[in-house]
């Protein structure tokens, strides 16, 4: 009596997802086959060199339970253009799931070439699929679409100057006023108080005698 075989066991998806990791992990030379990558729209290919655009990939991986996204994965964007320069950039991911932008600049002569791929210690290219990841002509609405201008860098305002307390103001005061030659109007009013102080101490001297008389 041969035994029976035991019934197939479904691995839920979250586990699926994990086991597909940690091989693609262990074995990456298999991620071409497992995972790939989709535009959002076509790079026009009339753009000259040097104009950077913005184009939106998602990235999936195959799983029994059907396409799963990749998310925190390095991603990277080759382009190449008509004459083999190249441009790269590396993917940021934003709010959805295994969805990665790229800022990068169209190489001289246009771009012919595209490569998307895992960046670790050697680059790891994978499938690109959808139509035509290039469209004729320059950008239009079905295309991807110029990069946004960067938000300008914050330039730090100068500290200001600490203010002297008054206590010190009034003690550096006549420090600063000594350190130069008196004026000439500043030098007569000194001459003149000093001989008022005079003329008063020799009237002072000149009445004490005779109120000493007077009271003998």
């Amino acid at each position: 009596m041969r035994p029976a075989h035991p019934p197939a066991v479904r691995l839920p998806a979250t586990f699926a997802a994990v086991l597909l990791t940690l091989a693609l992990a262990v074995a990456p030379v298999a991620a071409k086959e497992f995972e790939e990558a989709r535009l959002d729209a076509p790079i026009p290919m009339g753009l000259p060199g040097g104009t950077e655009i913005q184009v939106g990939v998602t990235v999936t991986a195959m799983s029994p339970d059907g396409p799963l996204p990749v998310e925190g994965t390095p991603m990277y964007l080759r382009l190449t253009g008509r004459d083999g320069e190249t441009t790269r950039a590396a993917g940021a991911a934003d709010r959805v799931a295994g969805h990665y932008t790229f800022r990068i600049v169209i190489p001289a002569g246009g771009a012919r070439e595209i490569e998307i791929g895992i960046h670790g210690s050697s680059d790891l290219p994978i499938r690109l699929a959808g139509e035509d990841p290039f469209a004729f002509g320059g950008v239009t609405a079905r295309t991807a679409q110029l990069a946004p201008p960067l938000a300008p860098a914050i330039t730090p305002l100068p500290r200001p100057a600490t203010a002297v307390p008054p206590a010190e103001a009034s003690a550096a005061a006549p420090a600063t006023a000594s350190s130069g030659p008196l004026a000439p109007v500043t030098l007569l009013a000194l001459v003149a108080g000093a001989l008022a102080l005079v003329a008063a101490a020799r009237a002072m001297r000149a009445r004490r005698p005779r109120v000493a008389r007077d009271a003998a």
